[in-house]
């Protein structure tokens, strides 16, 4: 395992090294535009400079507050006016396991795909494009990985920030990590001096405006409470920040948590599970696999934090999830 990660991160960098000789190179996120994708973006484009941009289709909260700290630039695409640099020298695309999940059509340019799950692939592969996916915890440790290896003296405090703030959100403050994640982020705060506490702090100070608060509040007003068979599940409907919907669920005892959400015509299902029920078999990601392959769209993710999208309507989508709750108590 040691000797392929080496080979990719060296694959990695003969491609880097490739496209810039081309031209610039476009680095693009995953369109929910979460901590992880946009840490990754951002970091690799701070390493390799001015040739280099992080782009997509959407900022999380608090990802807009730790690019704002960081001082980090990302470009916000027009899905109906996409505009490329005249000599593109290729795109990387982070965190994001097909095209769909990218939310707009690629450019005709070699490509590079970095991500640490794989749900939905539907990326065609040609000669001159790499594809790493490994078994992390988030995409920010790939890029750590490489730039530890090629561009250590770039990990200056806020790419190192980046880097940091991206692990600890996909790896829910480290309740679903690994000792690789726990020993990537030793070394981003051993390195770059940053520190950890008050970087929680900043994280958890993101204000939400008061119909972002309202929307939340009503959420939780509509929570259902269900056994599916060894499980506790609490699931709701929100309009708006599913993601702290679910995470206030699983603190106030369920051990899963689902949320579903109407977004230009699509069911989204956002669900989290206890770090007690990952331990006794739960994995989400799995889960939501299986719920391609029921309704089809996309879906994937961690075992204690995944999602799910696709056109069939929310009452379908949460009983469909439901069901493969129960026929899957071991997964």
């Amino acid at each position: 395992m040691e000797n392929d990660r080496e080979d990719d991160i060296f694959a990695f960098n003969n491609w880097i090294r490739d496209a810039l000789k081309r031209g610039a190179v476009a680095i693009i996120s995953h369109k929910n535009g979460d901590m992880d994708t946009i840490g990754s973006a951002c970091a690799l484009s701070r390493i390799l400079g001015p040739k280099s941009r992080a782009c997509g289709l959407h900022i999380s909260t608090i990802a807009k507050t730790i690019l704002r700290s960081t001082k980090s630039d990302f470009t916000v695409m027009d899905v109906n006016h996409l505009m490329w640099p005249r000599e593109l020298g290729g795109v990387v695309i982070v965190d994001a396991a097909s095209t769909s999940q990218v939310g707009f059509e690629l450019p005709d340019v070699p490509k590079c795909i970095i991500d640490h799950h794989s749900a939905g692939d539907d990326f065609e592969i040609k000669k001159e494009d790499l594809r790493i996916v490994w078994e992390t915890s988030s995409t920010c440790e790939i890029i750590q990985c490489w730039a530890e290896k090629y561009a250590e003296s770039s990990l200056d405090y806020e790419t190192s920030k980046l880097l940091l703030s991206g692990i600890i959100t996909d790896t829910g403050r480290f309740r679903h990590s690994n000792g690789d994640s726990l020993s990537s982020a030793g070394r981003l705060v051993m390195k770059s001096g940053l520190d950890y506490g008050a970087l929680i702090e900043e994280m958890e100070s993101v204000e939400l405006n008061h119909s972002q608060k309202v929307a939340i509040a009503k959420a939780l007003s509509r929570v259902e409470t269900l056994d599916v068979g060894k499980w506790f599940l609490s699931h709701t409907k929100a309009g708006t920040n599913e993601g702290i919907v679910a995470r206030s669920l699983i603190s106030a005892g369920a051990d899963i948590s689902l949320v579903a959400r109407k977004v230009l015509g699509e069911t989204r299902l956002t669900a989290r599970a206890s770090k007690s029920t990952t331990n006794h078999g739960l994995h989400l990601g799995k889960l939501m696999e299986k719920m391609m392959d029921r309704s089809g769209g996309e879906g994937g993710g961690h075992a204690g934090a995944a999602g799910w999208s696709g056109a069939i309507d929310i009452v379908d989508a949460t009983s469909g999830f439901i069901s493969l709750l129960m026929e899957n108590q071991g997964v």
